[in-house]
Parts: C-alpha cells; sequence; structure tokens
C-alpha cells in the first residue's frame, strides 16, 4: 500500500481512465479541489499528501524520485497500467520527473509552476532554519504574497485563507523533509529528453516560476505545450479552478483513446 495518502473524487466508473493531482509544498491534496470536481465527469480523479503532509505519515530523507514511485503505486492500487498527471509547485517537479521515470505509464502530464531546478540550497537552507526556529505558521505573510495575486485575498473568497491554512497546519518535520527534497532536485539536464505529452502551466504574476521562465522549460522540451493563466500567481488552482479545469480538460480530453 502506498505511503501516500489519497482521495478519489469520482470512483462511480472504475474504468474511466485515471487522473492523479499533486499539491504544492505546505498544502495537501485539497488544494485541487475546485478543478478536480470539474473534471470528474470525464476521469476517475484522485488527489494526494505530499509526505509529512495532512494525512501521509513522514518519510525522513524523501527523494523527488520515492515520491514519484509513491504516486506509481497509488496508481497500481487502482489497477491503472497507464494514467494522466498534474502537479503544481513541488509537484510540477514531480510531473517532470515521472515523465522520464515512467514514460510507459505516464500517458500525458501537466507540470504548473514549477522548474527543472526549484532555488538554490541556500535559499532551501533558509527556509529550513525558520521553520525549525517558528514553525510552518511563521510562513504565512510571506507566503500568501507569492501564492496569490495582488488582491486575491482583498476578495471574499474563501480558498485563499483556507489555502493558507493548510500552510500553517502542516506538520514542521514534514515541510522539512519535502524542502530537502527541493534541495536535492535537479534535472536541468534531463528535461530535453521528456517525450511524454506535457503541458506547463503558468500563472501570469507568479514570482517563484514565472511565464517567462516556464516558457524557455517548454521550448527545452519538444512538443510541449505552454499556457498561462492570468490574475494568478502560484497557486492557480485555488484562484482560477475554472481555467485549470478548462486547460486541463482540453489538453487529457484530447489524448483519450
Amino acid at each position: 500500500m502506498s505511503q501516500l495518502a489519497y482521495s478519489i473524487i469520482n470512483d462511480a466508473d472504475p474504468a474511466a481512465p485515471v487522473l492523479i493531482l499533486g499539491p504544492s509544498l505546505g498544502t495537501t491534496g485539497s488544494l485541487w479541489a475546485g478543478p478536480a470536481y470539474r473534471l470528474a465527469d470525464d476521469f476517475r480523479v484522485v488527489t494526494f499528501d505530499l509526505p509529512g503532509h495532512g494525512r501521509s505519515p513522514r518519510v525522513p530523507g524523501v527523494t523527488i524520485e520515492q515520491i514519484c514511485d509513491l504516486v506509481l503505486e497509488i496508481a497500481d492500487e487502482l489497477g491503472a497500467d497507464s494514467f494522466f498527471y498534474a502537479g503544481i509547485s513541488i509537484s510540477g517537479g514531480i510531473a517532470l520527473a515521472l515523465s522520464l521515470r515512467a514514460p510507459d505509464r505516464v500517458r500525458a502530464a501537466a507540470a504548473l509552476c514549477c522548474a527543472p531546478r526549484f532555488g538554490d540550497a541556500a535559499t532551501w537552507e533558509q527556509r529550513i532554519a525558520d521553520v525549525r526556529s517558528d514553525g510552518t505558521r511563521s510562513l504565512v505573510p510571506d507566503t500568501a504574497d507569492r501564492w496569490f495575486a495582488a488582491g486575491f485575498l482583498d476578495e471574499d473568497i474563501a480558498a485563499g485563507p483556507i489555502v493558507l491554512e493548510m500552510l500553517a497546519a502542516t506538520d514542521d518535520a514534514g515541510y522539512i523533509d519535502c524542502c530537502e527534497a527541493l534541495a536535492g532536485f535537479d534535472l536541468s539536464g534531463s528535461v530535453g529528453a521528456i517525450t511524454v505529452p506535457l503541458l506547463l502551466l503558468a500563472g501570469a504574476q507568479d514570482p517563484s516560476n514565472p511565464p517567462g521562465a516556464m516558457r524557455a522549460l517548454a521550448e527545452q522540451i519538444d512538443g510541449s505545450f505552454f499556457a498561462v493563466v492570468p490574475d494568478s500567481a502560484h497557486l492557480p488552482v485555488a484562484e482560477h479552478p475554472e481555467l485549470v479545469a478548462e486547460h486541463l480538460s482540453g489538453f487529457f480530453g484530447a489524448r483519450l483513446d
């Protein structure tokens, strides 16, 4: 049984194609609720929690490659020889890694707001030190400015505070485990070998993985597709779930048998 806790959004048709959705660092699979329910008519949609996040136990020393293997175990448990995958932020990195690691199983992938390498060692060392000192809740103010486009949190939309509370509630040790996994993650010299159909989706105001950087990434991967979600920053799945669902439905739907 996979060490990743997961939820099946729609299990009404076990024969429907499986679509696995991966969340960002400091959130849970519930981050995907908005797009997931919009996609559930056509796919057997599955969301999961990262190691040490939500209902998933810690995996000390975990790597992105090991998380890929845990995702494959979810597919195994669902009886899915092949599946679609979409991930955001750290899980967008997982989308890239899965496409290289299991091209025979990933029918198509979408990588949102991500990069083949996230920051540098010093950045992660500082983040880890901050969490060890003051906990994940201390990250909320600065993170809010990165995750959401200007003005989003001023609107009467529950998604923003709910997602920030996910970060505040994340286990410190589990969060640090995933920070260390990201510090050791670098596919900069490998992404050109991706052959799986790939959609790269950027947030127009994302300061962490700006559209220009994601467009440049797309140019390294033959046959990949690139799009931008307007009026969004690092978490368009929460800011504009309808637009994200539209992009994924069109991209994955065109690749249904």
